[in-house]
């Protein structure tokens, strides 16, 4: 499947797609496109035509809607009208459009889904799993799913049992087994499955880990840098943003520039570009002069941007 991976070009206001070698493999034509998710693009056509393709530029489902969503554990998201629901790969409407909000979407054919102002858990049959309780409440990482009620956020089970209890101010999902908390909304830091505080709340910011890396921004000099998972600062904070790690690279930005730095905080590719996304899938997307392309993992251009002359 690796090999099939496609990446989401445009050329004279048109989108297509290339192969990570560069070729153009759906010629640019459409007017919107997604990048594949579970092998299928969400796309829409000059004519107005929506719905996803596959790899081989086929269509699979075609599907009019006010937002139609990738596909994440086989399910896709469709907004139509007011309400929200889900369709599975061959385009049936396995959850209905009955939902004033669709949050998310479960490993195992469940979504988090909100009714009267209030959410829960229901399965791809219209059961409840979870009561439709609380207030907010993300998709489930770890086994855990974050919840809110009323000012405060906890931690539940796949059951719906209280497994943190409410007393954050800020929470997110857990990634490599750290979750971003702050009690007081002023400062954070990172705790276990527990909800004991591994990484203790001492700064302005914090973003998810990654790779075994997680971005902090202290309050003192505004910067970013990045920690390990014993807490200690191991890429020193002088960056104005970071993004996360992938492919043992993160985007980082320096006198208003991106680049990429590898673990030891050191730039593997200049920062030369307007933007900089993380990786995804072995490329790296960038803009310069509001043109755009990727890089590789040694900065080498895989599709370059027509306005690109530095190299």
């Amino acid at each position: 499947m690796k090999d099939n991976i496609l990446y989401k070009i445009i050329i004279n206001e048109k989108y297509g797609f290339i192969n990570k070698q560069g070729d153009i493999i759906i010629e640019p034509s459409y007017k919107a496109v997604n990048n594949f998710c579970e092998g299928l693009a969400y796309v829409w056509t000059f004519d107005d035509k929506e719905g996803y393709i596959n790899t081989e530029n086929e269509w699979v489902i075609e599907l009019s809607a006010d937002f139609l969503g990738d596909f994440e554990h086989g399910l896709a998201l469709v907004y139509y009208k007011g309400k929200y629901g889900c369709i599975n790969k061959q385009g049936e409407f396995v959850i209905e459009r009955i939902f004033d909000r669709i949050h998310g979407i479960n490993p195992g054919l469940s979504v988090i889904a909100e009714k009267n102002k209030k959410v829960g858990v229901f399965g791809v049959s219209g059961e409840i799993i979870i009561d439709l309780i609380f207030d907010v409440m993300g998709t489930f990482s770890n086994g855990l799913a974050l919840v809110k009620q009323g000012t405060k956020f906890g931690f539940i089970n796949d059951r719906g049992e209280l497994k943190i209890d409410y007393q954050f101010n800020s929470v997110s999902n857990f990634s490599e087994g750290l979750a971003e908390a702050s009690v007081d909304g002023e400062f954070y830091g990172f705790i276990n499955q527990q909800g004991e505080f591994l990484i203790q709340p001492e700064y302005y910011q914090v973003s998810s880990f990654s790779e075994g890396l997680g971005g902090f921004k202290l309050k003192a000099n505004g910067k970013w840098g990045f920690i390990d998972h014993s807490g200690s600062r191991v890429i020193k904070d002088k960056f104005q943003s970071v993004g996360e790690f992938q492919n043992n690279l993160a985007p980082v930005e320096s006198k208003d520039m991106y680049g990429y730095i590898n673990k030891n905080g050191n730039y593997i590719i200049k920062n030369i570009f307007t933007t900089a996304d993380s990786f995804y899938n072995n490329l790296g997307c960038v803009t310069f002069n509001g043109e755009w392309g990727y890089v590789d993992e040694g900065g080498k251009w895989v599709f370059k941007p027509r306005n690109f002359n530095l190299w």
